[in-house]
């Protein structure tokens, strides 16, 4: 199996696990803030990730360090706006609104690595995003806060995208880079979270023991923060570091944007949850533009050597 080909299969199934999250995270958050939330996410796969890989730091450089906190800034940020967001917004337009990650990543790939995007990946970004209105039909005819912060976070998500290419793609210690630096990533978002949770949350809400004291006592938090900090985190993040480089950026967000399509088939397989023909067209062409932007251009050479 070629490299490209394993990653993309390894992408798309940590699209499967992060297309859970979307219902797992709006549930819980009915019983703890949000930023409280991601701090004790990511210090949860801290500690997970210090156990699994925290040899490694010991040979880390200062510029995996540098590496590190630069991904953990805007790693730990876009979480932060997007879990914040969804407190004010719905399932259907969070959704789409991160999956338009898809429009933003191919700008910041050819801005930070001055590489051009190809043109079935172009077709397929268009598609893709037609797709995904079709499908999660978000309505916008009154923007509010939360829209705006999951814009600005999918704008982060791009963003990510392109450096964690750029951080592993000449890498010949892969192995021990992605440990570290998805490591530090978890690290540096702790921080981050648990700094926005002392300025914004802690002030107007219960100390932290009242918070974990309630936070434990609630089982969809229970559930949001082990299913988010282990396959969310610890796994998901180390196989996206790992072998995104493998890949492309802007393949990669291709991929991801499929987030919402698996999250409603996970719904019609699990609970049950009816597709109408809406769904079913938004569907296709979503699939149909991650296919134009995977394979388009093999089906154009094929055809171009035939003749």
């Amino acid at each position: 199996m070629q490299k490209s080909t394993r990653a993309d299969i390894l992408l798309l199934t940590i699209a499967m696990v992060w297309a859970a999250t979307f219902i797992i995270i709006k549930n819980a958050l009915d019983d703890i803030p949000p930023f409280f939330f991601t701090a004790l996410r990511f210090l949860i796969a801290s500690i997970i990730g210090t156990f699994i890989w925290g040899k490694y730091l010991v040979k880390a450089s200062v510029k995996d360090y540098m590496q590190g906190a630069v991904l953990g800034a805007i790693f730990g940020i876009g979480f932060l706006l997007q879990t914040w967001g969804l407190q004010y917004t719905t399932i259907a337009k969070s959704s789409f609104i991160t999956g338009s990650m898809v429009i933003f990543t191919p700008i910041v790939y050819y801005l930070v690595e001055r590489r051009p995007v190809s043109l079935m990946q172009k077709i397929g970004v268009c598609i893709v995003t037609i797709g995904l209105w079709i499908f999660t039909d978000p309505d916008f005819s009154s923007m509010n806060y939360g829209d705006i912060a999951t814009i600005l976070c999918a704008v982060l998500w791009g963003i990510y995208i392109t450096f964690t290419d750029v951080f592993t793609r000449d890498r010949n210690d892969i192995i021990e880079a992605s440990a570290r630096l998805t490591l530090l990533q978890f690290i540096f978002t702790c921080i981050i979270s648990y700094i926005a949770y002392t300025l914004f949350e802690y002030r107007i809400g219960a100390g932290i023991s009242q918070l974990i004291q309630k936070s434990v006592s609630a089982q969809d938090v229970l559930i949001a923060i082990s299913y988010t900090a282990i396959l969310g985190s610890v796994i998901a993040t180390y196989i996206q570091t790992r072998w995104q480089r493998d890949s492309s950026p802007v393949r990669a967000a291709l991929i991801f944007s499929l987030e919402p399509i698996i999250a409603s088939m996970l719904a019609f397989i699990i609970i049950k949850e009816e597709f109408g023909m809406r769904e079913l067209l938004g569907g296709f062409f979503v699939l149909s533009g991650v296919l134009a932007g995977e394979i388009g251009e093999y089906i154009i050479k094929f055809f171009t050597a035939k003749k």
